[in-house]
């Protein structure tokens, strides 16, 4: 049971490091205007983010281990 926890978290983070860096990478391909018509600061970007990444990451390594949360 404690290798499979642990198997779910660790496959959590991976996804969660693969979705980071793509975000990332779509939002430098992004062109000057992009940022300027968007209007959201890069705070909220920022956390936007962090929160979504945080929210993957709970869904795939506790709730997908646990099918009674």
């Amino acid at each position: 049971m404690f290798a499979e926890a642990t198997c779910w978290l660790w496959t959590g983070d991976r996804q969660v490091s693969r979705i980071r860096s793509k975000y990332l990478r779509a939002i430098l391909r992004q062109d000057v205007g992009f940022f300027d018509m968007a209007g959201a600061s890069v705070a909220e970007v920022v956390n936007s983010v962090s929160t979504d990444a945080t929210a993957i990451q709970d869904a795939i390594g506790e709730k997908v281990d646990n099918p009674f949360l």
